[in-house]
């Protein structure tokens, strides 16, 4: 009962946020599939991997869809959002770690970024996103 409660909760809050908000939540819901998707290859159970992978590659196509066709960011976005779904599907189909991780580092220093613009948060690094993201 709890988690469908929970699920409520998502579906009104990102309803309710602002655009940019509502990418920051995408971006951190990718990452928390990430992070289940290595929990359960490490406890062995593929089901879970491919529920999480699965998700994680749901919500790249949402940010996929979410870009204004023809502006410089669509630009650049789009060929590694198209990089990350591919590395996802490999991921899941190979039940493969390094994919996962792969990913991770390229989806965490855009997801800092929107951060750092949406919400005025600094990268974990302590380190302003142009300097965290050179690094």
């Amino acid at each position: 009962m709890q988690a469908v409660g929970y699920g409520a909760y998502q579906r009104v809050q990102a309803e309710t946020s602002p655009p940019g908000e509502v990418i920051v939540l995408l971006y951190d819901a990718l990452l928390k599939n990430l992070h289940r998707a290595l929990a359960a290859l490490e406890s062995g159970d593929s089901a879970k991997v491919s529920e999480a992978l699965t998700r994680a590659q749901d919500i790249t196509l949402e940010l996929r869809t979410s870009l204004v066709a023809g502006t410089e960011l669509a630009e650049e976005l789009l060929p590694l959002y198209t990089y990350v779904f591919r590395t996802l599907v490999l991921a899941n189909v190979n039940k493969d770690t390094v994919g996962i991780h792969e990913v991770e580092a390229v989806v965490t220093p855009i997801r800092d970024a929107w951060a750092f613009a949406v919400r005025g948060e600094t990268p974990p690094s302590g380190l302003p996103v142009s300097e965290a993201t050179d690094a």
